[in-house]
């Protein structure tokens, strides 16, 4: 029965204080709740205790994670007047469509099925309500405390340019208000420096993804990035040649050789990083940090247990080698790093670069940088004949798209080896028939 106000005459005060009511009551059971999904399923993690994970827009369906790792798929119904779970079966061995499909089967025949209505729907996707989706600059928060962590110091830092672009832009707008005119329009806006509003649509786009991951977007909401085009970058390719390649060398050995404090002067540690750089294609900090404990002598090679592509082995030959033997002359004791600083720490990644600069301006090599050793490594293996899939190996390259760079070395080598048996063949040929 309804309370009676007093002096209202009526319940019209209370039928609208108890709509309000039902109303809050029923959007808390939606925020609460979410919508049982795969990536959630997939996503769920045992604890000491069992526990359910309920759907929210299929009333009955739930996901049951067990202590042991094992999680299945039940549906709770009326049957004869009692409440009911049936088991549907183990995630992995039944799909979530199918499972899904049954739990609505089963619910259709023993009662009527309770559906809550979709969540409001912006910018013709679905999403959830602007009040509860946070503003950019605040989830930017999130973003650099769970998914920042994860990345390389070097990364974090070009991240954190990109998200100072990003706030700046659409800081105080909610995810779900950031518009594909707005994303469109402020990446024309950087068309000045392509590369790093590629980069900054690229970082925008991986908050979406987090967003979506961590359930502060629906799995329905189509990201303003998605297919945004891009401006065309151009990979930068600088080979050495045999003869800079002389130069390099006799210019190391020069710079070892002069007195300290004179024009010119490389320590040996300088020159055996340039050497290791040039000979083996590692990037400049795999280098500096190198320790002991990575090198494998018996077999010849680098074991790193992290580089930019995760753990990584780096054959070497007889001429590393020989820079090892003399690093091993210069080991300090108690010193875990090969090419340590005079205090036994890890050099500074700016001081290598300094000294190729000045090395490479005494040359007159200017254009080179110091990744295009690298590059030079690559382009050497191939025109050895070294096969591209053994050169991405070599270079640690995670994704063969990044070793097709060098695919026209290789096709010149191919080239140059056809031409080779063709002129044999033709040449055996010509000697048997006498002429």
């Amino acid at each position: 029965m309804r309370p009676y106000l007093a002096n209202s005459g009526d319940y019209g005060l209370w039928d609208m204080l108890f709509s309000r009511l039902r109303w809050i009551d029923h959007w808390i059971e939606f925020e609460l709740v979410p919508t049982l999904t795969k990536r959630l399923c997939d996503r769920a993690k045992p604890r000491k205790a069992k526990y359910e994970i309920p759907c929210a827009t299929l009333r009955g369906f739930f996901l049951r994670v067990l202590p042991t790792g094992s999680k299945v798929y039940y549906v709770r119904h009326v049957l004869d007047g009692r409440d009911k779970r049936t088991r549907i079966g183990l995630v992995g061995e039944v799909t979530f469509t199918d499972a899904r499909r049954r739990a609505l089967e089963i619910l259709s025949k023993t009662e009527k099925v309770e559906r809550l209505p979709a969540p409001p729907r912006l910018h013709s996707v679905a999403a959830v309500p602007s009040s509860a989706t946070p503003r950019v600059r605040d989830f930017r928060k999130r973003y650099v405390r769970d998914h920042g962590r994860t990345l390389k110091p070097k990364t974090r830092s070009i991240y954190r340019a990109s998200l100072d672009k990003i706030v700046a832009e659409f800081g105080d707008l909610r995810l779900d208000e950031i518009t594909r005119a707005g994303v469109e329009a402020w990446h024309a806006s950087m068309s000045a420096t392509p590369y790093a509003a590629n980069a900054a649509v690229r970082v925008l786009s991986s908050m979406f993804s987090k967003a979506e991951d961590w359930e502060v977007l629906p799995s329905s909401f189509v990201p303003p990035t998605r297919r945004l085009k891009h401006y065309r970058e151009r990979g930068r390719e600088r080979f050495l040649s045999p003869e800079e390649r002389i130069r390099i060398e006799e210019a190391l050995q020069r710079g070892t050789e002069l007195p300290q404090g004179a024009k010119g002067n490389l320590s040996w540690k300088t020159a055996a990083i340039l050497r290791l750089l040039s000979l083996t294609g590692m990037r400049r900090d795999e280098v500096l940090d190198l320790t002991w404990n990575m090198v494998d002598v018996r077999h010849r090679v680098f074991r790193l247990p992290e580089s930019k592509t995760g753990q990584k082995v780096v054959p070497f030959g007889a001429p590393v080698l020989r820079v090892l033997e003399l690093a091993q002359e210069h080991r300090r004791a108690g010193c875990d790093y090969i090419f340590p600083t005079c205090t036994g720490r890890r050099m500074d990644s700016s001081s290598i670069t300094r000294s190729w600069r000045k090395l490479r301006g005494a040359i007159g090599l200017d254009d080179v940088r110091l990744h295009d050793l690298r590059h030079s490594a690559a382009s050497d293996a191939l025109m050895s004949g070294v096969p591209l899939a053994v050169v991405g190996k070599i270079l640690g390259h995670r994704n063969p798209s990044t070793t097709a760079r060098y695919a026209h070395i290789s096709d010149s080598v191919l080239r140059d080896a056809v031409e080779t048996m063709s002129s044999t063949i033709e040449r055996n040929a010509r000697a048997g028939r006498g002429e």
